[in-house]
């Protein structure tokens, strides 16, 4: 394993390509991906749109959404995206608020403040037109970073670059048997060498689409498929996985005189330095995980525990009190119900909890003492962010107007919105989440919901455009 210290890992053979492997890889992997990719609307732009500028524009916008997000997910959002903003001058146009009311629900927001951001600069300041290269992208767009720009530049551009994302992190790890912290730098700075070195300079976006497809759909981190890949023939992890299933581990470092078959004379020889920084050592090898002995990882921090108080203060005319949260931050400029934080853990009785609640609203929030008297518990929702595990205390407070009400200063403004309004604002899932739990009508109507959908047909409805017919028709027009 890679010890931290200050000069060059000591790198074995055994987690390097030679250049014959180089040239099987890439037309092992091409070949695959051409007979089994997935069909997702960023590839038609990315292969049938003449204009370049559409090309890139489309395929940074699908590489922002899928940070930390499914490819399932992603899609629809992607094509409303793309059908509201076809354009990244369409894009600066936009207002910050319509951008985050078209994020919403996909998560870190601040991925659509610098997607708007990018697109302003790109109008503005570049004469329309995205930068031509992996390097002036990552300079010049807020939020680009070198993967995000080596995708960028490979599949909408054509730039002979390599990318390294989670899922080719886990390939390259299986295949070349590194046994390393991935997260460490040094880790890292390989994996990139590899993959600049393995890109085909002839399909460099496709080469690239094609290893993260293969870690998304085959080689992925808990079910890989080892039967159905085409990189087995070179994959260290399957090899040393099997060797280990045949005899012992000492098989898997130590040459055998035994006949080996044909598959596996593709092999380097599983032998490695004895000093090699990136082994995965004989004592860290656990039987019963198999390939999944990589990617090694440092053991993730445990995600900390917040509760607040959630008011939803609503009037007879049924509006709610919305707020919007600061400029910078977690959700920033994101709308929410009035939230009080509350001490995590602090086994306070419900009736304490209560008064706290009453306090704030009548301090910050203006409330009087008869209205605070209305509040009533509902429930507690629980989101997961990716490092915070929050648990939100539902109140209710019914008012007879909205007369004297305020809000603190860390708000940047206050709204009163009908349930439709706040449906369609930039407003995050757990806040839908909340209004959800605190709606009775909401949880009478599930079972109902269930049992029409099994009794109803599907209607009928008028096909929407695809986003190909979509662009075909942009450039017809053009």
């Amino acid at each position: 394993m890679v010890k931290p210290t200050s000069s060059p890992p000591i790198i074995g053979k055994l987690h390097t390509f030679s250049t014959h492997e180089v040239k099987q890889v890439r037309e092992r992997l091409v070949g695959w991906y051409d007979d089994n990719k997935r069909q997702l609307p960023w590839r038609t732009i990315a292969i049938t749109e003449p204009d370049r500028n559409i090309r890139a524009y489309a395929v940074w916008v699908s590489e922002i959404m899928l940070q930390q997000t499914q490819v399932n997910t992603v899609k629809s959002y992607f094509e409303k995206w793309m059908c509201k903003w076809p354009t990244v001058s369409d894009l600066a146009k936009a207002t910050l608020e319509e951008v985050n009311q078209m994020w919403a629900g996909l998560g870190y927001y601040s991925r659509a403040r610098r997607l708007h951001e990018g697109a302003i600069k790109i109008v503005q300041e570049l004469d329309g037109e995205f930068p031509d290269d992996r390097d002036s992208l990552m300079k010049q767009l807020p939020g680009v970073g070198r993967y995000s720009g080596s995708a960028v530049a490979s599949i909408a551009l054509g730039h002979c670059v390599g990318v390294v994302d989670g899922n080719v992190n886990r390939v390259l790890a299986r295949v070349k048997g590194v046994g390393a912290d991935i997260s460490n730098q040094s880790t890292s700075e390989h994996f990139w060498t590899l993959a600049n070195q393995l890109v085909d300079p002839d399909r460099p976006g496709d080469f690239n689409q094609a290893m993260m497809e293969l870690g998304a759909t085959v080689c992925t981190p808990k079910t890989p498929n080892c039967e159905s890949c085409p990189l087995r023939p070179h994959c260290v992890a399957f090899h040393r996985n099997s060797a280990q299933k045949r005899s012992s581990i000492a098989t898997h470092f130590k040459q055998s005189d035994k006949k080996v078959s044909q598959e596996s004379t593709s092999i380097p020889d599983l032998e490695c330095l004895p000093t090699c920084d990136f082994c995965l050592r004989k004592e860290d090898w656990d039987e019963s995980l198999g390939v999944l002995n990589y990617p090694r990882k440092a053991q993730k921090t445990k995600s900390r525990e917040e509760v607040c108080a959630v008011v939803i203060m609503k009037c007879e005319n049924g509006k709610m009190l919305l707020v919007q949260r600061p400029k910078a931050g977690l959700l920033a400029n994101l709308w929410e119900f009035p939230s009080i934080p509350l001490v995590a853990g602090d086994e306070t009785s419900r009736k304490e909890e209560e008064r706290v609640v009453r306090e704030v609203l009548k301090e910050k929030y203006g409330l009087t003492s008869t209205q605070t008297d209305s509040i009533t518990y509902s429930a507690d929702v629980v989101h997961i962010f990716s490092h915070i595990h929050q648990t939100y205390r539902v109140y209710q407070v019914s008012l007879a107007d909205s007369q004297g009400l305020t809000w603190p200063d860390r708000y940047q403004g206050g709204q009163w919105m009908e349930k439709t309004e706040f449906l369609a604002s930039a407003t995050s899932t757990a806040m839908k989440k909340v209004l959800k739990a605190a709606d009775p009508s909401e949880q009478n109507n599930k079972g109902k919901r269930k049992k029409a959908e099994s009794r109803d047909s599907p209607l009928e409805t008028k096909k929407q455009k695809t986003i190909s017919q979509f662009f075909s028709a942009v450039s017809k027009k053009r």
